[in-house]
C-alpha cells in the first residue's frame, strides 16, 4: 500500500503566498466544466456530405517588388543578368499541419517543408486552401509565406492543400495530414525546468517555461516569481512566449540569485481567454564559496584601432561585484580603468606591442581578487583572408577567416559555375569568438553540374575589402533516376495505380511522361507534363507496368520501368471491425475507429454514437474521419455503429462493443498495469527513467520525493506514452526516496518505489581521459582535445592552452549539460609544442584540473 494517498490530478506544491494580484501573474484557474454534447436529429442513414468540387485556382496577389541585392563592391567583373533556374528539385516537398488535435476557439498552423532550399533562391509562391471535410472554408492569395495560421469556426477534421507556383507559372499541390478540431478544450497547463543543478553564488540560473492547451488564438503569456528560503523576493511580469510546431509555448529565462540559500520559481502561463495556470519548481541551492575570478581576452591577435574584448567571470563571495581593469603593454602598466559593475571591458590599442589586461574584482563584503588575461599581440597589419572550403553531401561548407584590418567583418560571396557568375550572396555579419577567431560561414547547394568556385569578399569596419577565391571543384549534378519507379503490387479493379518516381539533380524544372504496359504490351502513351504524382485507373484486369520518363530543362532524359502490379476483380466491400475502449472515465474523450477491406478506395466513414442504446450523435460521411472522438458527459454504456462507404457507393456497417463510462469503471478484460522505474545520480541530479505496460493507455505519471524520510517535492500528473523521464535537482545532500504513481485512462493507479538513493551535492567530478585527438597539426588548422568526465552534469569547464610550457590562451568557463565526452577545438597562430589544461568548477566553487596526457606539435 502507498505510504500516502497518490496525488490528485490537480495537486501541485502548495503556494507559499497568495497568488498575485490581477495586474501581475494571475492565479491558476479551474478548467471550465464540459457541456453536454447536443443530441442530433435521428435519421435512418448518415447524412451525405456534398460531393467534392473542383479546386479553383487561387486568386493571385500582385507580384511583390524585388528588393535590391546588396552586392559586394568592388565587383570582380561586370556581369550580365543572372538567370536563376531553381527547379522543382529545390521546392518544398511536404506540408505539415500542427497540432494534430486542437479545440474550438484555438488555431492551427500549416507549415512548408523548406529543408531542400539550402543555398538556393527558389522563387516560389504559395497559396493555402483550408478544407473541412471536402469543403473549402478558407483561401489565400499567393505569397512568399512559408506558413499560415487558421482559426476554425466549427468542430471537425481539417486539412490544407498548398498550391506551389514556380517562376514559370507552373503549379503543384501539397496536401497536409488532417487536424481534429474538438469541442472540449484541453485546459491550459504549464511546467518549468531549471536547466542546471545547484550553483555558486554569483552564477546565473537558467529557467525554461513551457505551456500548452487552453485558448491558443494568440501566443501564451508567461510570468514568474522567485522564492528565497520559501519567501517571495521578486516578481517578474508577463511576457509573450515563443511558439513551436505543436503550438507549445516556451520562454527561456536567465536569473542571477542575490544571496546564498535555497531558491525556487513559481511560473504562470496565461492563454488568450485570460485563463491561467501555475507551477512551482523543485528547490535548488545557491552555495557560498570564496571569491574567484577568471579573466579572458577574446582573440590572440588584434590590429591597431580594433577593439580587444575582455570578459571577467567572477563567482563566489557575496555575489555582488565591481570590476577594475589595468592595461599592460610590453609588461609596463600604461592605463588604469576604475571600478565599474560591468564584467566586460573593450579596449582600443593605439600602438604595436604585446598586451595583457589585469582584472580586479571586489565584492560587497570587501573580498578582493585579481587575474590576468593571456597575452595578446597588437600589430599594424593589412586585412587578409584565408579560405577553408569543403564539398560533401552535395553541399559546399565554406568558411572565410579574416586577419588584420579592423573588426568586426562582413562577408559576401560570388558563386561561379564554369567561370560564369551564377549567384551573388550579399554581405552578412560573421561570427567571432576566442576559439575560432572571426570567421564567416555559408552553406551553398549547387543547382546543376559544372566546375564551381567561390569568390569571397571580406569587408572590415573601416570599409576595406579583401577577396579570395577557392580552388575549382567539379560537381556532377546531371539528372539522375535514383531508384526504379514504384507502384502497388496488387490493386482491385476500380482502384488507381499510383506511381512514385525517384529523381534528383538536373537543371530547371522536371517534366514527366508515362507509358502504360498491360500483360507485356504497350497500352497507352501519355505526353510530357509537370505531373509528378501520377495515378492511373485500369479498365480491365491484367498485369500492369509503367515506364516513366523524366526530362529537365537541358533536355536530358532519364527513364525507368516500375515493378508489376496485378489488377484483379474487385472484392465486395467487407466490414472488418469497429473499435471502442471497453471502459472510460466520465468527461474523458473516447475514440472510435473502423476498418474495412475490398471495394474501391478511398473510403468514407460515418458514425452513430449511442448512450444506453439511445442514439445521441451522428456524423456525416467523411474521408478524413477514419477515427472519431467524442466526450462522454454522462455515466452509462456507450457504443457506436460505424458506416464505411467506398468510391463506388457500396456501404457496409457494424457495431463496436460496449464502453462502460463512470467515475470508476471496471472493465472485464482489464489487465493489471505493470510499472517500473530506476534512478541514476549524476552530480546533484536524480535522473528517473521508467515505463508502464498493460492497463488502459494513455498514461499519466506523478511522483513524491523524500529526503531523509520527509517529503520535499510533489509533482502533479503529466501525460506520457510508454516511457517517462524525470530530472530532479537535489538541493541538499542526503538519502532520497522516490514514489512514482502511474494512472491509466480509466483512473487505475499503480506505484513504484525506489529508496536508499544517496546524493552528495559536493561530490567531485572524475576526469577519466583528457588528450589531444592528434599529436600533430599544421599551422592554420585546429587541434581537438577530447575529455571523458563523470559526475559532471551542469558543471562548468574552461581551458588553458600552453605553448612551449608558457600560458598561451584562456577560455571562458561554460557549462556542461550531460555529455560524458567533451570535445574542444582551438586554432593556434604559432608553431610550437602545445598542451591544454581543463578546469572543472563544481557547484560548491571548487576547481579540479588536469593536463592533457599527450602533446600536440603545431608546425
Amino acid at each position: 500500500m502507498p505510504e500516502e494517498a497518490p496525488p490528485s490530478s490537480t495537486e501541485a506544491p502548495a503556494q507559499v503566498e497568495d497568488p498575485p494580484v490581477s495586474t501581475e501573474a494571475p492565479a491558476p484557474m479551474e478548467a471550465p466544466i464540459p457541456t453536454e454534447a447536443p443530441v442530433p436529429v435521428v435519421t435512418e442513414i448518415p447524412t451525405e456530405q456534398p460531393a467534392p468540387t473542383e479546386q479553383a485556382i487561387p486568386t493571385e496577389e500582385p507580384a511583390p517588388t524585388e528588393q535590391p541585392t546588396r552586392e559586394p563592391l568592388p565587383s570582380p567583373t561586370v556581369q550580365a543578368d543572372i538567370t536563376d533556374k531553381a527547379g522543382w528539385q529545390h521546392a518544398p516537398k511536404k506540408s505539415y499541419i500542427f497540432p494534430h488535435e486542437t479545440n474550438l476557439g484555438s488555431s492551427f498552423k500549416v507549415l512548408m517543408d523548406n529543408t531542400e532550399d539550402i543555398g538556393g533562391t527558389g522563387k516560389y509562391t504559395f497559396a493555402y486552401y483550408i478544407y473541412k471535410g471536402n469543403t473549402v472554408v478558407q483561401k489565400t492569395a499567393y505569397s512568399k509565406a512559408l506558413e499560415y495560421v487558421y482559426k476554425p469556426k466549427t468542430i471537425g477534421k481539417y486539412y490544407a492543400v498548398v498550391f506551389v507556383k514556380n517562376e514559370k507559372g507552373e503549379i503543384r499541390t501539397l496536401k497536409s495530414a488532417y487536424t481534429n478540431v474538438v469541442e472540449t478544450q484541453e485546459p491550459i497547463d504549464v511546467k518549468a525546468n531549471i536547466q542546471s543543478g545547484n550553483v555558486v553564488l554569483g552564477d546565473a540560473k537558467r529557467l525554461e517555461i513551457q505551456s500548452w492547451g487552453g485558448n491558443n488564438a494568440t501566443r501564451h503569456m508567461h510570468a514568474y516569481y522567485v522564492y528565497h528560503n520559501n519567501k517571495l523576493v521578486e516578481r517578474f511580469p508577463y511576457i509573450q512566449a515563443e511558439d513551436e510546431y505543436e503550438l507549445n509555448y516556451y520562454s527561456y529565462i536567465t536569473y542571477t540569485p542575490k544571496n546564498s540559500g535555497k531558491y525556487k520559481f513559481t511560473v504562470f502561463a496565461k492563454d488568450a481567454s485570460g485563463k491561467a495556470k501555475g507551477y512551482t519548481t523543485e528547490d535548488f541551492s545557491v552555495i557560498s564559496s570564496p571569491l574567484e575570478l577568471r579573466a579572458n581576452v577574446a582573440l590572440k591577435k588584434y590590429n591597431i584601432g580594433s577593439l580587444a574584448n575582455i570578459t571577467a567571470q567572477a563567482s563566489g563571495g557575496s555575489g555582488k561585484y565591481q570590476y577594475a581593469y589595468y592595461v599592460y603593454k610590453n609588461n609596463a602598466l600604461i592605463e588604469r580603468f576604475s571600478y565599474t559593475a560591468k564584467a566586460e571591458f573593450n579596449y582600443t590599442p593605439k600602438s604595436e606591442g604585446t598586451y595583457r589586461v589585469r582584472v580586479f574584482v571586489k565584492d560587497s563584503l570587501g573580498a578582493f581578487k585579481t587575474d590576468d588575461t593571456s597575452d595578446f599581440l597588437v600589430e599594424n597589419f593589412q586585412l587578409n583572408v584565408h579560405l577553408d572550403s569543403e564539398f560533401k553531401n552535395n553541399l559546399f561548407y565554406h568558411r572565410a577567416y579574416p586577419e588584420g584590418g579592423l573588426p568586426p567583418y562582413q562577408y559576401a560571396h560570388y558563386i561561379y559555375r564554369n567561370n560564369a557568375l551564377v549567384e551573388k550572396l550579399p554581405y552578412t555579419v560573421g561570427y567571432g569568438d576566442g576559439v575560432e577567431k572571426y570567421f564567416g560561414f555559408v552553406f551553398y547547394k549547387p543547382k546543376s553540374s559544372g566546375t564551381y568556385k567561390i569568390l569571397t569578399f571580406v569587408k572590415d569596419a573601416a570599409g576595406t575589402i579583401k577577396t579570395a577565391t577557392t580552388q575549382e571543384v567539379n560537381v556532377d549534378f546531371d539528372l539522375k533516376m535514383t531508384a526504379y519507379p514504384s507502384i502497388e503490387g496488387m490493386v482491385f479493379l476500380g482502384n488507381n495505380i499510383n506511381v512514385k518516381t525517384y529523381v534528383n539533380y538536373g537543371e530547371g524544372f522536371y517534366q514527366y511522361a508515362y507509358y502504360i504496359y498491360k500483360d507485356g504490351a504497350l497500352l497507352k502513351k501519355l505526353p510530357y507534363t509537370n505531373n509528378a504524382n501520377f495515378a492511373y485507373k485500369p479498365e480491365s484486369k491484367g498485369t500492369y507496368k509503367i515506364l516513366v520518363f523524366v526530362r529537365d530543362d537541358t533536355g536530358k532524359i532519364v527513364f525507368g520501368m516500375s515493378n508489376e502490379c496485378d489488377v484483379i476483380d474487385a472484392e465486395p466491400l467487407h466490414f472488418h471491425m469497429a473499435t471502442i475502449p471497453s471502459a472510460a472515465l466520465l468527461n474523458n474523450q473516447i475514440y472510435v475507429g473502423a476498418h474495412a477491406f475490398g471495394g474501391v478506395q478511398p473510403y468514407q466513414y460515418a458514425y452513430y454514437i449511442y448512450h444506453n442504446n439511445k442514439l445521441i450523435k451522428k456524423t456525416a460521411y467523411s474521408e478524413y474521419d477514419k477515427s472519431y472522438s467524442f466526450t462522454a458527459t454522462s455515466p452509462g454504456i456507450y457504443h457506436a455503429t460505424a458506416f464505411i462507404k467506398d468510391a463506388a457507393g457500396a456501404i457496409v456497417y457494424g457495431p463496436t462493443t460496449n464502453c462502460e463510462v463512470s467515475s470508476n469503471p471496471q472493465p472485464n478484460d482489464y489487465q493489471e498495469m505493470f510499472v517500473s522505474a530506476n534512478v541514476n545520480v549524476n552530480a546533484s541530479i536524480l535522473e528517473i527513467v521508467g515505463g508502464a505496460e498493460y492497463g488502459m493507455p494513455p498514461y499519466q505519471r506523478a511522483y513524491y520525493l523524500y529526503k531523509d524520510g520527509v517529503r520535499v517535492h510533489t509533482s502533479g500528473y503529466s501525460k506520457f506514452n510508454n516511457l517517462f523521464w524525470i530530472n530532479y535537482n537535489a538541493a541538499e545532500s542526503g538519502t532520497y526516496k522516490v514514489i512514482v504513481f502511474v494512472k491509466d485512462s480509466i483512473g487505475k493507479i499503480k506505484m513504484c518505489t525506489i529508496d536508499n538513493i544517496y546524493v552528495d551535492i559536493f561530490g567531485e567530478p572524475t576526469i577519466n581521459m583528457h588528450k589531444f585527438e592528434s599529436n600533430v597539426v599544421n599551422l592554420g588548422y585546429e587541434f581537438k582535445v577530447i575529455t571523458e568526465i563523470e559526475n559532471a552534469k551542469w558543471t562548468d569547464v574552461a581551458y588553458n592552452v600552453y605553448k612551449d610550457g608558457a600560458l598561451y590562451y584562456k577560455s571562458n568557463f561554460y557549462d556542461v549539460w550531460n555529455d560524458p565526452e567533451l570535445e574542444w577545438t582551438f586554432r593556434p597562430n604559432h608553431v610550437g609544442t602545445y598542451s591544454v589544461k581543463i578546469l572543472v568548477r563544481t557547484a560548491n566553487g571548487q576547481i579540479i584540473s588536469q593536463n592533457t596526457s599527450n602533446y600536440c606539435e603545431v608546425d
